[in-house]
C-alpha cells in the first residue's frame, strides 16, 4: 500500500546519512547535496565526476534517513515518479524516496533509507536532480529538452524526439563519422541568453558515459525532429507543430499547469530564435550533409 507522504513528513527529528557533500554545476546551475555518508559521497562524486564544482549552489538539498517504502510499483513494472503540491511546498515520491522542496526555498529535503544499496540512494539523487534543474532552469528562461546534442565547429545541434527515434543512433554516427563533440544522447540543456539560445551538457544518466560529454556552452545552430527514413533530407516544420513536438520532448517540466504556463513562451521563443526542422535519417553520416547545407 501506498505510504502516505505530507510536508509533516520531512519535519522533526531527522538523521543525516553522513555529513559529507558535493555540488554539481549543471550548465551553470549549481546545486549541492549534503549529508552523505562517506561511501555515498564517493559513489556520487565518481558518478558526476566531469559536473562537479565549486559555484556558489542555488540550491541545496540535505539527505535524510527515511522509510523503507513509499509507492507500490506500478502493474506494467515501470517506475513510478509522482509530484504532489501543497500550500507549503512540492513533494516528489517514488517507490523507495520522498523529497520536498518548500514553496519559495532555495533549499529541499531528500529522504532514502541509509540501509539500501547505494544505487537506490544515487537513483533518488539523480531524480532529485532533474527535479531541480529542470524548475531553475524555467527561472532563467530555458528547459531540459528529451534529446541527444552535438558540437560541431563550435555550434550546437541538437537532434530531438521519443524513445527509439534515433537519437543514440545519431550520436554514435556523429562521434565516429564526423568527429562531433557530444553534449548527450538523452537530456540537453537548452538556456536563453539575450536574444539566441545556449545547449549544454547534462550529467544525467543515459547510454553515455559522463567522460565522453562535453561540458561547455555553447549557441543553438537548429533543432531536428528525428524521423528514421530510407532517404536522407529535411522537411519543414509550422512553428505550432515545432512547438508542439518540442513541448512533448520535455521531461519532468511540461504536466504539471504550473509550470506548462512558464514553458509554452520560452518554447515558442526558440523556435523564432532557431531553425527547427524534421530530420530523415538513416543509419550512417550522411545527415550531416543536409543538416549543414540547411543551416548555410
Amino acid at each position: 500500500m501506498d505510504r502516505p507522504v505530507a510536508p509533516g513528513h520531512f519535519s522533526g527529528p531527522l538523521n543525516l546519512h553522513g555529513d559529507g557533500a558535493f555540488t554539481v554545476s549543471v550548465g551553470g546551475i549549481a546545486v549541492q547535496f549534503s549529508g552523505l555518508s562517506e561511501a555515498l559521497l564517493s559513489a556520487a562524486q565518481d558518478r558526476y565526476s566531469p559536473f562537479l564544482s565549486d559555484e556558489p549552489p542555488l540550491h541545496t538539498v540535505v539527505l535524510y534517513d527515511g522509510p523503507e517504502h513509499y509507492l507500490d510499483m506500478a502493474e506494467d513494472g515501470f517506475m513510478r515518479v509522482e509530484e504532489r503540491d501543497f500550500p507549503e511546498g512540492r513533494i516528489m515520491v517514488s517507490h523507495d524516496f520522498a523529497a520536498f522542496w518548500p514553496a519559495g526555498a532555495s533549499a529541499g529535503t531528500l529522504r532514502v533509507n541509509g540501509a539500501f544499496p547505494l544505487s537506490k540512494a544515487l537513483t533518488a539523487m539523480e531524480n532529485y536532480l532533474r527535479w531541480c534543474v529542470a524548475d531553475l532552469a524555467i527561472e532563467r528562461g530555458g528547459f531540459v529538452l528529451h534529446s541527444a546534442g552535438l558540437v560541431l565547429e563550435g555550434k550546437a545541434y541538437v537532434f530531438f524526439g521519443h524513445s527509439g527515434a534515433g537519437k543514440s543512433t545519431a550520436t554514435a554516427l556523429s562521434l565516429e563519422g564526423r568527429g562531433a563533440l557530444a553534449l548527450s544522447d538523452d537530456l540537453v540543456l537548452l538556456l536563453r541568453e539575450g536574444d539566441r539560445f545556449l545547449a549544454a551538457a547534462t550529467p544525467f544518466q543515459g547510454t553515455m558515459a559522463q567522460r565522453v560529454k562535453e561540458k561547455g556552452l555553447y549557441p543553438l545552430a537548429g533543432l531536428f525532429h528525428l524521423r528514421q527514413s530510407a532517404e536522407v533530407g529535411t522537411l519543414p516544420l509550422v512553428r505550432a507543430a515545432a512547438v508542439g513536438m518540442l513541448l512533448s520532448c520535455c521531461p519532468f517540466v511540461a504536466d504539471p499547469g504550473r509550470r506548462s504556463g512558464y514553458l509554452l513562451p520560452i518554447v515558442g521563443d526558440l523556435c523564432r530564435a532557431v531553425p527547427v526542422r524534421e530530420l530523415l535519417f538513416r543509419k550512417d553520416p550522411s545527415f550531416w550533409d543536409v543538416v549543414l547545407k540547411r543551416e548555410d
